[in-house]
């Protein structure tokens, strides 16, 4: 009877913890009602705040648990990186793009997480460190070998991680400032060619 209940216990968490994520990256934390994740999670109210403390609790939870999901530098791409350090940029911004078009939920609760203050990225602090860690170590050997220009890494990153967020928050109205199909994929690879060229040394 207690295995049976533990793992109602456990069905129920993740089922509310799913309809957390979706409706989290739909509306943000202040457009999400606790008692619109209970309906959607067919749960009782009370059993969220068992589970979670508090809707801010909630919602980091839900902000961790799609940012361990996703993988910003597979194996395969640290392994195409250190083949090619060439072509770093490239893989790297690459990866990211893909990885934002297969994964909207993730950059969704990432801009979400930053519009309200940013209060529950600190649940994020460890996340990444060994991903970038290893990426770093390719970094600094194709600055040391003269590849790609002597930059930041941190500032390297973090261009090429705005580059890919800023396409997919904002392709389609740039498509009226700029004239031009955003979405088409000769479009997307003419940016990540011009990106890479930019850090080319």
């Amino acid at each position: 009877m207690a295995v049976k209940m533990q793992h109602r216990a456990i069905v129920t968490r993740r089922k509310i913890l799913e309809a957390a994520i979706t409706l989290f990256a739909e509306k943000g934390f202040n457009g999400t009602a606790v008692d619109d994740i209970s309906l959607a999670a067919g749960a009782n109210k009370q059993r969220i705040y068992a589970y979670f403390g508090s809707k801010r609790k909630l919602f980091e939870a839900a902000l961790l648990e799609v940012f361990q999901r996703v993988k910003l530098f597979g194996s395969s791409t640290l392994e195409k990186a250190e083949r090619e350090p060439e072509n770093l940029s490239r893989i790297v911004l690459e990866s990211f793009l893909k990885l934002h078009a297969e994964q909207p939920v993730l950059w969704r609760l990432l801009s979400w997480a930053n519009l309200e203050g940013g209060e529950s990225v600190k649940v994020l602090e460890a996340a990444r460190r060994d991903e970038n860690s290893a990426l770093k170590v390719i970094f600094e050997r194709a600055v040391a070998a003269g590849i790609i220009k002597p930059l930041n890494f941190e500032s390297w990153l973090f261009i090429l991680l705005g580059v890919s967020c800023f396409y997919y928050s904002n392709r389609h109205t740039l498509e009226y400032t700029l004239n031009d199909n955003l979405s088409a994929p000769e479009w997307q690879e003419q940016l990540v060619s011009d990106v890479q060229m930019l850090f080319s040394k």
